[in-house]
This record gives structure tokens, C-alpha cells and sequence, in this order.
């Protein structure tokens, strides 16, 4: 009975895995996977940055290092001036395993930006970003146990599974673009909103014999808000929605963020994410807690997705518990007068 539910599990990760791309519940800590836009968008020379993802880490018993779902993806990017405008280049590396290291992809994408300074004060920002790159999907098959190769309720694996796996891997390209406005309306209000278009070549691919199908387009739209409370206190509600095929999902919250001294900050927020949108009944996912330090340009979030669906039910860890860290560097001739005014996350 293991087996069999071993072999369902699979499955459902299987569909999951070609149903979406890689993404992750702290979207604002992974701004090259969210938006090429974002690209440079950061008020510093260099940002570099990695963020990992932990899922259902105890279902069917198993451990923190071999679960279901594991993300990692490390990236940097930086702003090169031009005139009152900035160019962006960046790159980063995505991998991700599921079915305990049965499905892995692997992406790699170059991604750059052109940022316009707008308005008299030069407080409004348009970016235009752009990604090219490449990724690789392969399926491990070798520990798959399908109920065809039980005899007498012993697993025979010179027994064919009478399943056409026909490649183990495939590799695509990356094609994608994004816009994003930013603009300080006040000196207490900044907003930011965006969007981005993902897997526009939308290539084909066949992994399981008698396959012919395209990767789904992806699109999502991002916006925000910091609200500026007696110099040092901000409310930062934001939202994130995506959609990709039949799959969608809706993150949204708020953050509250406290300004110390010495270059120190403290953000506590608490998002939910709901999904089903586009078929009129919206469920609800998980609640999200998040937590994030800043000092002298690190910065670490923490969060941790509860879930409240109905998958609950399976275990006391199904959730996903997700880390990013982030350091946003400074050359020692930096010009803080000209830095580039960015969206606080």
C-alpha cells in the first residue's frame, strides 16, 4: 500500500512540476525570478542574493533534507549609470528537485533592464527588462515502483513497468520580459506595480513517450506600497498574482517595517495565498508569517507557508519553510546623492 501511494505522490509531482515554474511565497526577496524589470533596481553598486525553499519536508515520513520539494536559486545583478538613466545586467541559477530528487530542473537566464528616470525631481522610474537563457529538465526513474512489478506482494524490478518513459531530460529555452514603474508620490509614499511575461518561446516538451505538449506561458503582476509613519515606521501592503496554464495563485499582505539606527532595519509581515482563481472559487492556501533583519547591507528573511488548505490533513509539516539572504554592496567611491531610488520590500 506504501508503494502504490509512493507511486501516486509521484505522479501528482510529476503533473505539478510541468504545471509551473519555479517561484517562491517571499516573491519580493527573488526580484530577478519576479520581474526582469527588476533588474539592477537596487540602491547600491551590486546585490547578490540566494533563496531556498523547503516543501512538505514530512510527508510519506521523510526527512528535512530529502522532501518532496526542494527550490535554490542564487542570483546577481547590478546598475550601470547612464547620464540621469541606469542600465541593468544580471544572472542567476535556479534549481529545483521534487520527488525527492526524481524531477530536477535546472535553469540558468542573463537578464538586463533599462531603467528611465522620469519626472522634474527625478522621482519616478520605467523599466523595461529582458531574460534569455536555458533550462534543463530530466526525470530520474530508476527508484520508481509501479504496481505492475509487485508478485505476491514483492517488488521484482526485473519485471517491466510497461511505461514509456521516453527521454530522460530535456532542455529549452528561456525567453522572457517584463515592465515596472516606481514613483515617490510624496516623501511618505512610495508605489511600485508591474508585470512580466514568461516562457514566451513556449517550446515543446516530451519527456513520456506520445507527448506533444507546449510549455504554458507564464504572466504575473506585481505591485506595492511603503508608507512612510514619524521617519521611521512603514506599513508595506503588496501582492503578487500568477497565472500559468489552469494554475494560479494570489499572494498578498502586509509588512511592517521599523528603521533603527546604524543602518539597521526590522520588517515583521504576514501574507496568505489563495489559488483557483481564475475558475471563479478562490481557496485558500496557506498563511504566511515573515520575518527579515537588515544591518550594514544584509539582509535575511524567514518565512514559513502554514498551510490551511485541506492538505493539512496529511502531516504537522506539509508547509514550506523558505530563507533568502540578500547583500546589496556599496564600491567605496559610491555616490549615495545619486543613487537610484528604489522600492523598499
Amino acid at each position: 500500500m506504501k508503494k502504490i501511494f509512493t507511486l501516486a505522490f509521484s505522479l501528482v509531482i510529476m503533473a505539478s512540476v510541468f504545471a509551473q515554474d519555479i517561484h517562491y511565497s517571499q516573491f519580493f526577496n527573488a526580484p530577478l525570478l519576479l520581474n526582469p524589470a527588476l533588474t539592477g533596481f537596487t540602491p547600491g553598486s551590486y546585490r547578490v542574493g540566494i533563496n531556498y525553499r523547503n516543501q512538505w519536508f514530512s510527508a510519506q515520513g521523510g526527512s528535512f533534507g530529502a522532501s518532496p520539494y526542494m527550490t535554490t536559486a542564487v542570483g546577481a545583478d547590478m546598475p550601470v549609470k547612464v547620464k540621469e538613466d541606469v542600465v541593468g545586467i544580471g544572472l542567476f541559477m535556479a534549481n529545483d528537485q521534487a520527488g525527492a530528487n526524481t524531477f530536477s530542473t535546472i535553469m540558468v537566464c542573463a537578464s538586463a533592464s533599462y531603467i528611465k528616470t522620469l519626472g522634474k525631481k527625478k522621482n519616478h522610474h520605467l523599466s523595461a527588462g529582458f531574460q534569455l537563457g536555458v533550462t534543463n529538465t530530466s526525470i530520474n526513474s530508476g527508484g520508481f515502483q509501479f504496481a505492475t512489478q509487485f508478485q505476491d506482494n514483492i517488488f521484482n524490478s526485473q519485471v517491466s513497468n510497461n511505461e514509456n518513459i521516453g527521454k530522460t531530460h530535456v532542455i529549452y529555452p528561456n525567453i522572457n520580459a517584463g515592465l515596472l514603474w516606481y514613483g515617490r508620490l510624496s516623501d511618505v509614499i512610495g508605489v511600485y506595480a508591474g508585470g512580466a511575461l514568461f516562457n514566451l518561446y513556449q517550446p515543446k516538451y516530451d519527456i513520456l513517450t506520445g507527448d506533444n505538449n507546449n510549455l504554458y506561458l507564464r504572466w504575473d503582476v506585481n505591485a506595492g506600497i511603503d508608507i512612510t509613519i514619524a521617519k521611521k515606521y512603514h506599513l508595506l501592503p503588496s501582492l503578487m498574482y500568477m497565472h500559468q496554464g489552469g494554475v494560479d495563485e494570489l499572494n498578498s499582505g502586509l509588512g511592517f517595517g521599523i528603521d533603527f539606527d546604524n543602518d539597521m532595519t526590522l520588517t515583521l509581515g504576514l501574507y496568505n495565498r489563495i489559488n483557483t482563481l481564475a475558475s471563479g472559487a478562490a481557496n485558500g492556501d496557506a498563511v504566511i508569517p515573515y520575518l527579515a533583519f537588515e544591518v550594514k547591507g544584509f539582509k535575511l528573511g524567514i518565512s514559513y507557508d502554514a498551510t490551511v488548505s485541506q492538505l493539512k490533513n496529511a502531516g504537522s509539516a506539509v508547509g514550506a519553510l523558505e530563507l533568502s539572504l540578500t547583500y546589496t554592496g556599496k564600491k567605496k567611491n559610491y555616490n549615495y546623492k545619486s543613487a537610484l531610488i528604489c522600492p523598499r520590500f
